[in-house]
């Protein structure tokens, strides 16, 4: 089965004669229950999830009830993030830009590309009312310096591979200030004079807010989808279930085994030290200590993002749209590794 990404990825290869500038997304019944990419909280009870189609919906009760709001572009989005409970920044396909000021309500478009290469992007980081960055497919990496007035279309050199070019950059995090790291597709690291080549899966770090960017030693061959920064904390996570861990600024790597071999492609930390990891398959992975735990969808429909509400209570999206889990509840009803329908 496809992963999340994978399927987001296979959209890029579209027919060039199809290539049409994108309409407004339609408003549809079941939008709740569309594949949906990312979720961000942005007041007490007020998340904002967005996915396929150009697909933007709200919750003003913590998740109980949804309703989609209109977009301009009907482009699948992947990320979202919000400066403040005000001022949003949604991203997608065709390398659209969508904007808010009023906490999702309405949005504008603030910038697209459409081309026969559909450059899509994976995630975006809102750092300050003029800063605004995101990343995506082959290295692209676009950045407004006045809040989304205008974008410049960078090319970062340092992290390109040993023939110029660049892997997919899927997940950029702040840790704090001008210090964000950045996670992608595994990357060409050498070639010998027999031209074998080995791979890295890409992990970089920036200390001036994006202004240069260093890549870290990687500790795995294979793609990570995520990154994830708590204090001195570090986890980078992606295929085959796999997760590491370092708490020196990425020079060393710990890997954690969580009896997992499904794609990992979102992490939270809960305020009690727990891990909570989500991916392909509808795969839903909790460690606290040494103690792990193991779920899936029933219907195998994968998990993409996560936000937590408290009370080890969470909001999932994925292909299954939008789902609540309560993690105290289920660990009553469900065994370790069992699957089930949450």
């Amino acid at each position: 089965m496809k992963t999340v990404l994978q399927v987001l990825i296979s959209g890029l290869v579209l027919v060039a004669s199809m290539i049409l500038q994108a309409g407004p997304a339609v408003i549809a019944p079941k939008a709740k229950s569309s594949l949906l990419l990312d979720i961000v909280k942005v007041s007490d009870e007020r998340f904002v999830t967005v996915g396929q189609r150009g697909h933007i919906l709200i919750t003003d009760d913590s998740g109980q009830t949804w309703r989609q709001v209109p977009v301009p572009v009907d482009v699948n989005l992947t990320a979202v993030d919000f400066l403040d409970d005000k001022r949003g920044v949604a991203v997608g396909f065709d390398q659209t830009v969508l904007l808010t000021t009023d906490a999702g309500e309405t949005w504008v478009l603030s910038h697209q590309e459409v081309s026969n290469l559909q450059p899509a992007l994976f995630n975006v980081l809102y750092t300050s009312e003029d800063n605004i960055t995101a990343i995506g497919s082959y290295g692209l990496y676009l950045e407004s310096t006045d809040g989304g007035e205008t974008w410049e279309n960078r090319e970062i050199a340092s992290l390109s591979d040993v023939y110029d070019g660049f892997s997919h950059f899927y997940d950029l995090e702040q840790l704090s200030g001008d210090t964000w790291y950045m996670a992608g597709e595994k990357y060409i690291a050498e070639a010998d004079e027999m031209g074998e080549e080995f791979s890295k899966g890409m992990i970089a770090v920036t200390k001036d807010a994006g202004e240069t960017w260093q890549k870290l030693d990687s500790p795995y061959e294979g793609s990570f989808f995520g990154i994830s920064v708590n204090g001195s904390d570090i986890y980078v996570y992606g295929l085959r279930g796999n997760l590491f861990h370092s708490n020196d600024d990425g020079v060393t790597w710990t890997s954690i085994r969580l009896q997992n071999e499904a794609g990992l492609h979102d992490m939270l930390i809960t305020p009690q030290g727990e891990l909570v990891l989500v991916g392909t398959g509808g795969v839903l992975v909790t460690k606290k200590g040494n103690d792990v735990s193991i779920r899936k969808r029933t219907d195998l429909k994968g998990r993409a993002a996560l936000v937590g509400l408290g009370d080890n209570r969470f909001i999932i999206v994925g292909e299954g749209g939008v789902e609540t889990f309560d993690a105290v509840s289920s660990k009553k009803s469900v065994k370790e590794g069992q699957k089930d329908g949450k």
